[in-house]
């Protein structure tokens, strides 16, 4: 990180791992975001872990990145984040129908996996069961070998008598 803008305060608490601390009561550590407006577009800032909807926040910010250079950049910047945003909104449903049919769609697949899952289980048992019985084959074959042992044994002594 580079250094620490003028125009926000330089954090007073650290805690023992290094990290920087908020102001609240009960501090905690500062977490990186980045601000998407027309005076700090795409300007990385430390604050408070509690979103700012949440009443929760405290007004500790401090900026990590330096301003940039003039308004034009700024105004470049910005309308970049804005058009950026207008892509992203289009690339994501937003709609509650499609949001609703995705989540429809996913029911489906759950339901879909869960079957899969019991089939699986019941084609594991099959293997078992055909596992057993090819064991048992293989005993059938050995005793089956010996037996046409002994009676070659016993065809062979009574051609030679």
């Amino acid at each position: 990180m580079s250094s620490f803008s003028s125009s926000s305060k330089t954090p007073k608490l650290k805690n023992k791992m290094g990290q920087f601390l908020c102001d609240r009561k009960k501090p905690l550590p500062l977490v990186l975001r980045k601000a998407t407006t027309l005076t700090n577009p795409a300007r990385r800032f430390l604050c408070c872990p509690h979103p700012s909807w949440s009443g929760n926040q405290c007004d500790a910010y401090y900026f990590v990145d330096d301003e940039l250079p003039s308004d034009y950049y700024k105004y470049e910047m910005y309308n970049l984040i804005q058009q950026a945003g207008r892509q992203n909104k289009q690339k994501h449903p937003t709609d509650n129908t499609q949001i609703a049919e995705i989540g429809n769609e996913m029911h489906l697949l759950n339901t879909q996996i869960a079957e899969m899952g019991n089939e699986m289980h019941l084609l594991k048992a099959e293997f078992m069961n055909m596992e057993k019985k090819l064991k048992e084959c293989r005993k059938n074959v050995v005793f089956y070998k010996r037996v046409v042992m002994v009676m070659l044994v016993f065809v062979i002594l009574y051609l030679v008598k």
